[in-house]
């Protein structure tokens, strides 16, 4: 069994490299299994990643890397015991160290043996003046235990700012190897997948980490002092939510009606946090469901316009219920007022298109 972690700040491309990986092993007869941890109390990426046929479980309400250690563990046991994976997938939260997540699951004695691909972090390549101006030092700190380092998003950088990029992500973490990364390009993925091929020195690694683990289990920083939380040290607020959709409420609606309702729900719900925080980086994403198809917008940045996307479902027969969930996340922003300005964009813009809806 092999191992991969992909780690990297909120909206870096994380979920679309999951996709791409799984089902390429799957292509090659190798059975996949992914986990996605959620910062929110609500799981999204992973219904997008359940629409290709990929096993997903999801891990909410956290980060794996600091206080969902324990749930991280009894996923991977659960995962292991139900579908005996060949490929078991990682995606963190994108206020995780990944580095942390790598370094806990090789601390778990996991009753098998397994394989630990190099542990991949990716740099949004399109957010780079963004990163350094927001957070530069979270970013730092999210890179530095990376062996594998992607540009990511390349097709969309201008080709004159790779080199730059690539140089100081180098500088930050000089031991890497950095690679860019483009996920609609088949050559730049399948190298990704050559190197995450390789297998880390797993026994040499644990004898360093059994250097600077407490009596409780934890890991320590050099100088013997507790890690700080990754969510404190990103300084991002967040809210995740789940409506179910009344379906009497639906039925003369078109999938350009939906569409006009995320796009609304987006504009209204940027438009608050812009106002808070002009410069913000971080990911808003909003998928309504209703019946097998799936409509999604997400944006990453306050300079960006958002992202579109109709994907329709790969199993039709156990569509879910008319749903919508949503997940901000970003910075410069309390988690608070996250969760006041999506509550009171989904009752406005709900009401106004007439749909009953609960919160579960």
């Amino acid at each position: 069994m092999k191992i991969i972690v992909v780690g990297g700040f909120l909206g870096s491309g994380k979920t679309t490299v999951l996709v791409r990986l799984g089902t390429y092993y799957s292509s090659i007869g190798k059975s996949v299994g992914i986990i996605v941890n959620e910062v929110g109390e609500i799981g999204i990426d992973g219904d997008v990643i359940s629409q290709y046929g990929l096993e997903t479980k999801e891990i909410t309400s956290g980060c794996i890397c600091c206080s969902l250690k324990v749930s991280l563990r009894a996923t991977l046991l659960l995962m292991i015991e139900n579908y005996k994976p060949d490929v078991i997938i990682i995606e963190s939260t994108g206020v995780a160290y990944p580095g942390a997540i790598r370094d806990e699951i090789m601390l778990m004695n996991l009753p098998m043996e397994y394989d630990m691909a190099p542990l991949l972090t990716l740099f949004d390549g399109s957010r780079f003046k963004q990163i350094l101006k927001e957070i530069k030092n979270f970013a730092a700190q999210q890179l530095a235990q990376a062996e594998v380092i992607a540009v990511s998003k390349a097709d969309i950088v201008d080709p004159s700012m790779l080199p730059i990029i690539e140089a100081a992500v180098q500088q930050i973490n000089p031991k890497a190897e950095i690679i860019t990364l483009s996920s609609k390009k088949p050559e730049s993925v399948a190298h990704l997948i050559d190197i995450l091929e390789r297998n880390d020195d797993i026994e040499a690694r644990l004898a360093e980490l059994k250097k600077v683990v407490a009596n409780d289990g934890s890991l320590l920083m050099a100088g013997g002092q507790a890690k700080n939380t990754s969510i404190a040290d990103s300084g991002v607020g967040s809210f995740a939510a789940e409506y179910m959709l009344n379906e009497s409420c639906l039925t003369n609606l078109s999938d350009s009606d939906f569409e006009k309702i995320v796009r609304n729900l987006m504009a209204r719900i940027r438009g608050d946090v812009l106002k808070i925080s002009p410069g913000f980086i971080g990911h808003i994403k909003l998928f309504l469901e209703n019946g097998p198809s799936l409509f999604k917008l997400s944006v990453t940045t306050s300079e960006e316009e958002p992202v579109y996307d109709f994907i329709p479902s790969a199993n039709e027969i156990s569509a879910p219920k008319p749903n919508l969930k949503i997940l901000s996340a970003v910075t410069g922003v309390e988690s608070a007022e996250v969760k006041n300005i999506v509550q009171t964009a989904v009752k406005d813009i709900l009401k106004e298109n007439d749909i009953c809806f609960n919160v579960r």
